[in-house]
């Protein structure tokens, strides 16, 4: 969401700054340490704030972990209404998410752990 309620009209290929939140997971107990998030494929990442589940004990780290990044600068795509973000979480051994499945895939799609990319309409 772009502040002040304001609607503004984008353009292809600016940049503008949105708000994004989720949560992570690492798994095999390990913390999640920091979630980055991207919104120009890779080229730059914003940290995000863990807010909740950061507490978890070394090692035993099963839960989920939410987090939220206030300002990620993100390029307008080509329709002029939305933008595509990515982030991706980095764990306690500091192991972290591919950036695509290539080189990773199987038939079954087992460990499919990429990237997550999600296009969004900015309001």
């Amino acid at each position: 969401r772009m502040g002040g309620g304001e609607k503004k009209n984008m353009v292809p290929g600016e940049t503008v700054m949105v708000k994004a939140s989720g949560w992570a997971w690492a798994g095999g107990g390990r913390k999640v340490v920091r979630v980055d998030v991207t919104g120009n494929d890779g080229a730059s990442w914003s940290n995000g704030d863990i807010t909740l589940g950061s507490n978890q004990p070394h090692g035993r780290a099963w839960a989920w972990v939410f987090w939220e990044c206030p300002a990620v600068p993100a390029v307008v795509c080509e329709d002029g209404t939305s933008v595509e973000l990515s982030c991706k979480a980095v764990d306690s051994s500091f192991n972290s998410q591919p950036g695509s499945s290539d080189g990773i895939w199987n038939v079954r799609g087992l460990a499919n752990n990429s990237w997550f990319r999600l296009r969004h309409r900015v309001v």
